[in-house]
Formats: C-alpha cells, sequence, structure tokens
C-alpha cells in the first residue's frame, strides 16, 4: 500500500482485499473434480506434517506443570450458561494447578497413538487435518510456583518452556494492548496459527481453518476458566509485530491471532 494514500481509503482498500481473499478461497467442485485436490489428503509429505506438528523448544528452561486438575464440579451445560467475558481482575495470584488444568484441556494432547511411521494426537480442541495448528505462548504475571516471564505451553510434555524471563506488565500496557486492565490479569496466553501448515495441505482455504482452530482452543479455555471461576476475556486488540517478534515467529508462516486474558 503505497505510504500517501490516504487512511479511509486504505481502509476501503483492505476491506476490498479481504473480500477478494474470502472469494479466493472458496471450495468449487469443478476444481475438486479436475486436480482431485483431496487427494493431498494422503499425501506422505503431509502425514509428516502431522508427526512433526507438536512445537518443542529444547535446550531452554522448563518448568513442570501439576498433572492433577484443579477442582472443578459444574457440568459443561452450566458452565455455557454462566460464560461470559470479564476484565475486573484483581491482584490475588493464580495457581499453578488452575494454569495446567487451563492449558491442558484448552489445547493439551490427551493421548498419542503411532502407527507404523504415522503419530496421531488426540487433543482437547478439534483442529483441521489432525495438523495441530494451534500453540499456546503463556506470559506469565502473577502465578503462584511459575516465575514472571514469556513461556510456551509444551502440549505433549505438558510443562512450560521459558523463552523469556522477567516481568512484562508494562510491555504489555505501554507496547501491546495500550489498556491498562489487560496488565493485572495473572496470565497472557498468546494463541498462535501455523497458517504455512494449515495451506501446504488445504491451500489458501487453511487460513480460514487457522481461525477455525483458534477459535475452538478459545472456548476451551473460556469454558474452563469459567468452571473455575476465573474472570476470561479474549482480545484480538494486540499490536501484531510487536507480539509476532517477541515470540520469534515471522507473523506470516506463523502468526499470533488471539491473546486471552485470565486472573481472579
Amino acid at each position: 500500500m503505497p505510504a500517501d494514500v490516504p487512511i479511509a481509503d486504505m481502509s476501503d482498500a483492505a476491506v476490498l482485499l479481504s473480500a477478494e481473499f474470502h472469494v479466493a478461497s472458496r471450495n468449487q467442485a469443478a476444481y475438486k473434480r479436475s486436480y482431485k485436490s483431496h487427494d493431498i489428503h494422503y499425501d506422505p509429505s503431509i502425514r509428516d506434517l502431522v508427526n512433526d506438528a507438536p512445537l518443542h523448544f529444547d535446550g531452554r528452561p522448563r518448568v513442570a506443570l501439576p498433572t492433577e486438575d484443579a477442582s472443578a464440579g459444574e457440568s459443561v451445560l452450566t458452565v455455557i450458561k454462566r460464560r461470559a467475558s470479564g476484565r475486573a481482575y484483581t491482584a490475588k495470584p493464580l495457581d499453578a494447578a488452575s494454569l495446567a488444568t487451563l492449558l491442558r484441556h484448552a489445547n493439551g494432547v490427551l493421548a498419542t497413538m503411532r502407527t507404523g511411521r504415522s503419530t496421531f494426537y488426540r487433543r482437547a480442541a478439534a483442529n483441521s487435518g489432525d495438523l495441530g495448528s494451534v500453540e499456546i505462548f503463556p506470559i506469565v504475571l502473577n502465578v503462584v510456583g511459575v516465575d514472571p516471564g514469556i513461556y510456551h505451553f509444551d502440549s505433549v510434555r505438558h510443562d512450560l518452556t521459558q523463552l523469556h524471563a522477567g516481568a512484562y506488565p508494562d510491555w504489555l500496557r505501554e507496547a501491546v494492548f495500550f489498556q491498562a486492565e489487560f496488565s493485572q490479569a495473572a496470565v497472557a496466553l498468546v494463541l498462535t496459527a501455523a497458517v504455512g501448515r494449515l495451506q501446504a495441505k488445504y491451500g489458501i482455504r487453511g487460513y480460514r481453518f487457522a481461525l477455525l482452530d483458534v477459535g475452538h482452543v478459545s472456548q476451551n479455555l473460556y469454558l474452563v476458566a469459567t468452571a473455575l471461576d476465573l474472570q476470561v476475556c479474549a482480545t484480538a486488540g494486540f499490536i501484531d509485530d510487536v507480539v509476532d517478534s517477541t515470540l520469534g515467529i515471522d507473523g506470516l508462516d506463523v502468526s499470533s491471532m488471539l491473546v486471552v486474558l485470565i486472573g481472579q
């Protein structure tokens, strides 16, 4: 986009571009019949993507998470009725068991099955093509037993890998959200999507699936947080480049999509 284009025109152009992208991502029966695009489901390269989907950061400090779930006795129907966004966080810290429960039931790998050279992961959230496109990066602000810093949740090993140590409330308030209340949460969970992995299988339509996959994980977080009587609020109002660069992702092949803030 040229630098001298008025902001109003840039907005109109962006809307038009997004509409064109949406139309381009529509499935056409003739295309599928002519090019047999569905055959890619059985391509060995796609099976390799499934095998290699879980992200691991080796050689970095690791933090064990409790294996027992925090207590939550309500039925899912009751939780759905109570579910609501809230951002009135208190200074009371989150306990490690609650954080572990949130992460496991939002996007954890619940079972791993191997057949020959293929590995299948049963995850807590529905995910397109078993490609496990979503990863969670917790920004820990006030959690008992976990030092403040930026982490990656290892969905298979059920632990945290520390990427950056230190306190990040000021960074969240002044560089990411520009909203004070979000910096007062106990933890900010950044949900990223491996758009490139999805597009390797689904083409341009993979971007749609990335958004859907993130939505599944976000809803799990809302329901589990509600069951634990925690405040939860999802927001897409962050500065993408700041978050992506801090996490070490390129924003295209892998991109931050949503931040879910949770606290007491």
